[in-house]
């Protein structure tokens, strides 16, 4: 008895854990009703009965009294009541203080269960094995496994990657060194007789807003449609005026054919350099680059190329639904932009096939009671014709033919517009000199409030080019 109490208690090896949970037992009572247990389940192993005792079986967790009612063991009965027991050495695990013991098995025990509960001793005479301390099976892949779960992230270049330094600088916001300094008005003279740079004004900064909504990328080919019912509203003119400006803005080919069944004036506006016209692009079947196409058509000198149809008193027969869609299909290929300046029916063929094509639509009314009447009749026939989808991508022109002032109150005019369209899509277009004289227009030459509206217009249908909704 001496040796197994030297061995408990005085192990040098031992964990002081260990020696806390060899000293936890239980009471009398719970040894004497263990005692009784065993000794029922021999009687009745000798009797040769096949029923199993009455208590709690042995596999599972014992029944366990409340710890605080038991009160703590003497020395000398934990001696005199465990069984000898072989030394078992535990695992010896590196001295580590960020690495705890694995979690792979759950062991049983005082030391891993709080609270922890006295452990069931069975007298020697018993049949089951002796109870054991719980024991590791050291597994170097769990071990290494659990090794990477806890250790704490390192900064190395292991765990960066292999992402470049020049990759993060595009990430630093970079402020602008030199301001841009105006161009017009009383800070453009302040810069340039004292170089103090104010900066851009509201106008400019908005006018460059305007262009950089004008040079959006448009998918494709995008064709947009100048519409008017009435003769005599402006509709040739708003064709040229801005194809012109979004050619000088864009900077890209931009094409305007003249889709007037009644043979328009489109080239003459535009200034006529060639006296090619639709029917002659047609003929020829070896339209391969650019440069075949190019030689059918006129351009101003705001790089806005025009393809005329013929003359009325030379033409043959009238521009019809096969001329558009033949042209479409050869000129789409090489221009961004095309523009169709439509006549004044909405039942001739030809202006059914633009309106089949065109993703973008502009109605033309004059300042007028008779030209609002004419644009409100549009887009009624639009909407019960399956175009209410082009209607939402209209955009209405309320253009003065005359100067002076009109018999129209033009605000609640466009008031009234607005409830058929998006905002900021109906246009107010003054009158201007320049396109009264009948010449061919000249962007330079028109005022510059006409050259703002007309370059709003252009910004409204170019917030089109990335929808979704194309035709």
């Amino acid at each position: 008895m001496s040796a197994d109490y030297d061995r408990l208690f005085h192990n040098p090896e031992s964990d002081p854990s260990d020696k806390e949970e060899a000293t936890r037992t239980v009471d009398r009572a719970t040894l004497a009703a263990a005692v009784q247990m065993s000794a029922d389940a021999a009687a009745a192993a000798a009797s040769g009965g096949t029923e199993p005792p009455a208590g709690p079986p042995v596999s599972g967790p014992p029944m366990q009294p409340p710890v605080a009612a038991a009160p703590p063991p003497r020395a000398a009965e934990v001696t005199s009541q465990l069984p000898p027991t072989p030394p078992v050495t535990a695992p010896q695990y590196p001295s580590n203080g960020m690495m705890r013991a694995p979690q792979g098995a759950n062991p049983v025990g005082a030391q891993y269960e709080q609270p922890a509960p006295p452990p069931m001793m069975m007298p020697p005479q018993y049949a089951a094995p002796a109870p054991q301390q719980p024991q590791y099976a050291v597994d170097p892949r769990a071990n290494a496994q659990w090794t990477e779960q806890q250790m704490p992230d390192q900064t190395s270049a292991a765990t960066i990657g292999n992402h470049r330094a020049i990759d993060a600088l595009s990430h630093v916001g970079v402020r602008a060194g030199v301001k841009m300094p105006s161009q017009r008005g009383w800070r453009h003279w302040l810069y340039l007789m004292t170089r103090i740079n104010l900066g851009l004004s509201p106008d400019e900064l908005y006018e460059l807003d305007l262009f950089a909504r004008i040079r959006r990328n448009a998918r494709d080919s995008y064709q947009i449609g100048v519409l008017g019912l009435k003769g005599g509203v402006g509709k040739t003119a708003v064709t040229v005026a801005l194809g012109s400006t979004m050619a000088k803005v864009r900077g890209d080919r931009i094409l305007a054919v003249d889709a007037d069944p009644d043979c328009g004036n489109l080239a003459d506006r535009a200034g006529r350099q060639s006296a090619a016209t639709v029917s002659d692009l047609l003929s020829d079947k070896d339209l391969d680059r650019y440069n075949d196409i190019r030689a059918y058509t006129s351009m101003n000198s705001s790089n806005l190329e025009v393809l005329s149809s013929a003359e009325y008193s030379v033409a043959r027969r009238d521009f019809n639904e096969d001329d558009w869609k033949g042209a479409v299909d050869v000129v789409s290929r090489y221009y961004n932009l095309v523009l169709a300046d439509c006549g004044a029916g909405l039942f001739h063929t030809a202006s059914r096939a633009v309106l089949s094509t065109v993703s973008g639509l502009v109605i033309v009314a004059s300042a007028s009671i008779d030209g609002a009447r004419q644009a409100a009749v549009t887009m009624d026939w639009l909407r019960q014709n399956g175009y209410q989808d082009l209607l939402s991508r209209s955009c209405v022109v309320i253009n003065h033919v005359t100067p002076g002032k009109t018999n129209i109150d033009v605000d609640d005019l466009v008031q009234q517009f607005e409830r058929h369209v998006q905002p900021g899509r109906v246009v107010v277009l003054p009158w201007d000199k320049h396109i009264a004289a009948g010449t061919d227009i000249q962007l330079d030459l028109l005022d510059k409030t006409f050259r703002r509206r007309v370059t709003e217009l252009a910004a409204a249908l170019s917030d089109d080019f990335d929808r979704l909704e194309r035709r």
